[in-house]
């Protein structure tokens, strides 16, 4: 966590005997595998936990030549932004479990899990991402 990430800075540098202002930020990235450049390069969100001003205005700063179009930047409290990729990564595995639980029941009741993965995602507030049963994509 952050607090202890800022705890063994802290204490890396005071046996060193320096003082130094410093800033812990939680930038959780959202890298799809096999897509990690083209998602930098164009993210959907960039996740920034920040208790310091001049830290998030750092970050924007580090961000804005992939931000030139849209601001994808939600700025937040550290613990809300590291609870966010846990939070989406839990999600993305819960939809890809139960693609794969609704086809293991297809197959026992003889139903094409192909059509009802098309009428599932059909419906607006589901869609289609990670609706593919076996393999997560």
């Amino acid at each position: 966590t952050a607090e202890k990430v800022r705890e063994a800075v802290r204490a890396g540098l005071a046996r060193r005997g320096v003082a130094a202002d410093f800033s812990v930020v939680s930038n959780p990235e959202f890298l799809k595998e096999g897509a990690a450049v083209e998602d930098f390069m164009r993210p959907d969100r960039i996740i920034v936990g920040a208790d310091d001003p001049r830290a998030v205005e750092i970050m924007r700063s580090i961000y804005a030549p992939v931000q030139r179009n849209h601001q994808r930047m939600i700025v937040m409290d550290v613990r809300s932004a590291e609870l966010t990729k846990y939070a989406a990564n839990a999600m993305l595995a819960t939809r890809i479990s139960f693609m794969n639980e609704l086809a293991n029941l297809a197959e026992r009741l003889g139903a094409d899990i192909e059509q009802v993965r098309i009428g599932i995602g059909s419906d607006a507030r589901i869609g289609y991402h990670f609706l593919y049963a076996g393999c997560g994509y």
